[in-house]
């Protein structure tokens, strides 16, 4: 079975329609007009129970509160949808993540806005998987109401190797109930669709072949990710130790997945280990909008406290009239040019469309 890391692969797309959208992009951005987004990524809690050591969301917020003041509603997500209705048209993928999406106990009411108010964008749910009955019930109340639904869920090895990462004991076998659980659901919900998100580091250099079979069993997509600093994680602290000697091991493993796959993803990830500069531009803030719990909106996921564009709650949730700020014009003008961020599940949302003509140049050679 194909190990399949990223399932919209870029080179499979029609090249003139890609050359249109390009030349769209081009325009507009010159003009300085609007470009209507194509994928929102709603950070809806950074409250987790995980205690990942890449990752230190965990510890900025009041994790075992039921709720937290700062936190934006069900109620303010819709007036984001209605107020945002024809500048959100474009979307095609809604993306709830965290922290741990499923400690909002209003998930599922946050599931069914967006649902409404997109209801040709895919839907995707980020979770640790930590809790099997919290994220199987969230799944059969949403296939409610919609047909398809994509739960990502993180695993970083096969056994104690993902419990030394994400830094909680006993959890592995949580987490394969929760995936096993998801795909028993499956059988009887097609538009069910399950992937594995695998993060790669130093503590688990060998798991990256066992975690690619443990999904080939279950013809599940997996995909890797290759850890930075930046404020994704909310990571500047933490220690990530890339030694030469593990990125050989790291691209090993991968040379050895890429027999079955040459996704534009996964080469990307290759060059960030042999430290290739990136030589495409940067999207971000156009063609994809990180928003966080509070309000504040992003370009990217890996974007720092420099790159607010500004908070929703300020422009009473217009992201048109935020974007058209002095603030959000500046910054986006600075991300263009920027060749900071390297995290792979942000920067290959954006190699789908503009950057699959321009960043496939160095990562073909």
């Amino acid at each position: 079975m194909r190990v399949q890391f990223s399932p919209d692969n870029p080179a499979t797309g029609s090249l003139v329609k890609a050359l249109r959208r390009t030349a769209r992009y081009h325009a507009a951005a010159w003009l300085g007009l609007p470009i209507k987004p194509l994928k929102l990524r709603v950070k809806v809690t950074n409250r987790c129970n995980a205690r990942c050591f890449m990752c230190n969301v965990w510890t900025q917020q009041d994790n075992a509160a039921p709720s937290l003041p700062h936190e934006i509603s069900v109620e303010g997500y819709r007036r984001l949808c209605q107020v945002n209705a024809d500048f959100l048209s474009k979307v095609n993928r809604v993306s709830l993540t965290g922290g741990e999406p499923t400690l909002r106990r209003d998930l599922v009411g946050i599931a069914r806005v967006f649902s409404e108010a997109l209801p040709r964008a895919d839907l995707s749910i980020n979770t640790n998987g930590f809790s099997t009955h919290r994220v199987l019930e969230a799944a059969r109340q949403i296939l409610s109401f919609r047909k398809k639904i994509i739960f990502m869920v993180s695993l970083d090895g096969v056994g104690e190797a993902h419990d030394r990462t994400r830094g909680v004991r006993n959890v592995f076998p949580k987490v394969q109930a929760t995936i096993d659980g998801l795909l028993e659901m499956k059988k009887s919900a097609p538009g069910l669709k399950v992937e594995v998100n695998h993060v790669m580091t130093e503590r688990n250099p060998d798991e990256l072949p066992r975690v690619a079979a443990f999904c080939r069993e279950r013809r599940i997509y997996m995909n890797p990710i290759y850890v930075i600093h930046g404020e994704l994680y909310d990571n500047d602290t933490a220690d990530l130790t890339y030694t030469k000697e593990l990125r050989e091991k790291l691209l090993r493993h991968i040379q050895d997945v890429m027999k079955d796959d040459q996704s534009l993803q996964l080469r990307e990830v290759v060059d960030m280990l042999e430290n290739r500069p990136r030589d495409f531009d940067c999207w971000a803030g156009r063609v994809i909008l990180i928003l966080e719990d509070d309000g504040q909106l992003y370009p990217n996921g890996g974007c720092p406290k420099p790159f607010l564009l500004g908070n929703v709650k300020d422009f009473d949730y217009d992201l048109r009239r935020l974007l058209a700020s002095d603030q959000a014009r500046k910054v986006l003008r600075k991300a263009s040019r920027c060749r900071a961020c390297r995290l792979s599940c942000e920067t290959m949302t954006t190699l789908q469309y503009p950057e699959a003509l321009t960043g496939y140049r160095r990562t073909r050679r």
